[in-house]
């Protein structure tokens, strides 16, 4: 195991990057986590101009995918780490890092707040482990802008503080992948 350097926090763990059969990883060792996406799935740049191109491939490709590319589009504005959407059925992944600025519960009970100004209803929110961490997960529906009027997301977010950093995994739809995506996020 790699210590700390200059933060008071845990030591690092040493990155398990592995990758279960059928699964890709998304890692980035200097924010210190590690995501598995089905192959199926399309990891999409986080950057707008090189995701705008990406994302029109994904959409002439499949019909199940437009509002979550409108969704995901937002996402990357906000400086998200991944993204990723399954073309089959919509769904999606992201991984925010931030900052950690707050306690674990404190940043759940922040999102909701902030959740529910966008229009979510029917939160809840429960404990959850994520790579043997203390996290919580928030399910909740959001309205979003579709190309025929508000289209009612299912979403679930993950909450997890460690060290210095927050990691908000945010999945989305009806994917039976969400919860193996969510069960392998890994951090340092």
């Amino acid at each position: 195991m790699a210590c700390g350097s200059d933060d008071d926090g845990p030591p690092l763990r040493t990155l398990d990057t592995a990758a279960a059969p059928g699964f890709t990883v998304a890692s980035d060792a200097k924010s210190g986590f590690a995501l598995s996406l089905p192959e199926s799935w399309r990891q999409l740049p986080t950057d707008l101009i090189s995701f705008d191109a990406a994302a029109e491939e994904v959409r002439k490709q499949s019909d199940k995918v437009s509002v979550s590319l409108t969704q995901l589009k937002s996402v990357v504005r906000n400086g998200a780490n991944v993204v990723a959407v399954d073309p089959a059925t919509g769904s999606t992944a992201n991984l925010i890092v931030l900052e950690a600025d707050s306690s674990l519960e404190d940043l759940a009970v922040n999102a909701g707040l902030r959740l529910r100004e966008t229009g979510a209803t029917d939160l809840n929110r429960e404990p959850a482990t994520v790579d043997g961490l203390p996290a919580i997960r928030q399910r909740f529906r959001v309205p979003f802008p579709g190309d025929d009027g508000n289209v009612v997301l299912q979403e679930s977010q993950l909450y997890v503080v460690r060290r210095d950093k927050a990691f908000i995994l945010t999945l989305v739809g009806e994917s039976p992948e969400l919860d193996r995506i969510a069960g392998s996020l890994k951090l340092a």
